[in-house]
């Protein structure tokens, strides 16, 4: 399961997906606080936040459910979202991220079917913070390829960390795996 903001480039990867509330809530109260007067655009983001909040206490109540109710209820939540989204018209503040969410509605409630996907990527981007101060600090690599390599090179390891592998025998046998020739992405 890959938990991840709305950039396009997540488009690409197979298998599950959770897009991130918190990013999609930050650009809602970012076009809020641009427009603090336009009372249609606040009771939508008030209502889009009341949904979500909903969502949180739902999936995280401790009462055991089983998957078709966890199903079911992650249904639930998408179509309300889709309703409220539907209910703009396309000449509106909100419009923008309406289209955002028809595209990505399966993609912003697996947290409620599966209690162990967290509703944002908050963790991924915790767990990123202490390589972009080092190169911060440290001015990069001096050249854009250098910069991608070790971008590369450390999300492989943190990766790898996470999954409690080894990261030296985990890159020998991606070292010494053949080369894939149409340069697809491959699950490490």
């Amino acid at each position: 399961m890959t938990v991840s903001d709305f950039y396009a480039a997540y488009d690409q990867l197979d298998g599950l997906h959770q897009r991130c509330w918190a990013h999609l809530l930050r650009d809602i109260h970012e076009l809020r606080t641009q427009q603090p007067d336009d009372a249609g655009l606040t009771a939508w983001a008030d209502a889009v936040k009341a949904l979500d909040d909903r969502a949180i206490a739902w999936a995280t109540d401790p009462a055991l459910r089983p998957p078709s109710q966890r199903h079911a209820a992650r249904r639930g939540f998408e179509r309300e979202l889709l309703a409220l989204c539907q209910a703009q018209p396309a000449t509106t503040r909100p419009a923008t991220l309406c289209k955002r969410v028809e595209r990505y509605h399966p993609e912003l409630f697996m947290f409620v079917a599966d209690p162990a996907v967290p509703s944002t990527n908050n963790a991924a981007e915790r767990a990123l913070r202490p390589l972009v101060i080092a190169r911060k600090i440290s001015g990069g690599s001096r050249s854009a390829k250098g910069s991608r390599t070790r971008m590369i090179l450390q999300s492989l390891i943190a990766t790898w960390d996470l999954r409690a592998q080894d990261p030296v025998a985990a890159m020998r046998v991606l070292l010494q795996a053949p080369r894939i020739p149409n340069g697809k992405m491959v699950p490490v």
